[in-house]
């Protein structure tokens, strides 16, 4: 079970959830023909060597795979990590763009505004609900994206509804604005959420017929920018013309229509992947 549930056994072309539920019949197998041996019972075929019953071969015998969340769970279960992709590879586009800090990059903002609040986001890996000696009710979550994690700490007031909700469990992606403390005595940086949200992924509008609009700042894009977003149109090939919206910090813009060369069908993985140029 082990070895199905942790991939080492995906080279055999078989599915995982496959693989799982043959594991009884295969064991049943096993099981009574040691029995046998030991029994001492022989066959005209005992000295052939029979295997345990074959793979499905029928595609009408073959189980759907476990959804990729599924499979990616257990691999962290079983080895504290993950192999064959990341739960929050859907948000990738939207964890690599400026809309939120990396949490793996915490020591680096500057917090000389207190009341500053910055955004975050990722998977929320643990929870635990605790309660102030006054009684009420707060929360430590650990969150984690794909640079780091860290702990947040949430008060009654923002835990309160957010748990209410439904969206405080292990496994739920969400977003918040955080206030970065820092420890005097130890110079670590503490997190308080507020303002929590579920993180969902970017939609297309199915009837949006209108042209795919990416804004960049000459402050913060550059020519890498420009070349990953060639390199993404480039694997979506349609109709659909492409619009770059380009500003400067005096608030002077002007917008390019790309040539049909580089329009593009329009798709939610089209535009997760240009989620970190799309203004909301």
């Amino acid at each position: 079970e082990t070895l199905v549930k942790a991939g080492a056994l995906d080279w055999v072309g078989e599915t995982r959830a496959n693989m799982f539920v043959r594991l009884e019949s295969v064991v049943a197998a096993s099981s009574s023909l040691q029995k046998d041996r030991a029994a001492g019972q022989v066959s005209l075929f005992d000295s052939i060597d029979f295997a345990p019953p074959a793979a499905p071969t029928k595609r009408s015998e073959m189980m759907e795979e476990w959804p990729k969340d599924e499979r990616l769970a257990h691999e962290k279960e079983l080895l504290g990590f993950y192999v064959t992709g990341h739960p929050l590879d859907k948000f990738r586009g939207l964890l690599d763009s400026d809309k939120f800090n990396k949490i793996g990059l915490i020591d680096e903002i500057d917090t000389s505004n207190p009341k500053a609040r910055f955004p975050f986001a990722g998977m929320i890996r643990t929870v635990e609900a605790k309660t102030t000696k006054s009684g009420k009710p707060f929360g430590v979550l650990t969150i984690e994206d794909f640079t780091g994690s860290t702990e947040l700490v949430m008060w009654g007031e923002s835990f309160v509804p957010a748990r209410d909700k439904g969206m405080l469990e292990a496994g739920k992606i969400i977003k918040c604005k955080a206030a970065i403390q820092v420890d005097d005595r130890t110079g670590s940086r503490r997190l308080t959420g507020y303002e929590i949200d579920e993180l969902k992924p970017r939609k297309a509008a199915k009837n949006d017929n209108g042209p795919v609009e990416l804004t960049l700042w000459t402050t913060r894009h550059g020519e890498h920018d420009l070349q990953d977003i060639r390199h993404i149109i480039a694997g979506y090939p349609g109709k659909v013309p492409v619009h770059l919206h380009f500003h400067n910090s005096s608030g002077k813009r002007c917008t390019v229509e790309l040539p049909e060369l580089y329009q593009v069908k329009r798709s939610d993985e089209l535009l997760q992947a240009l989620d970190k140029w799309i203004d909301d």
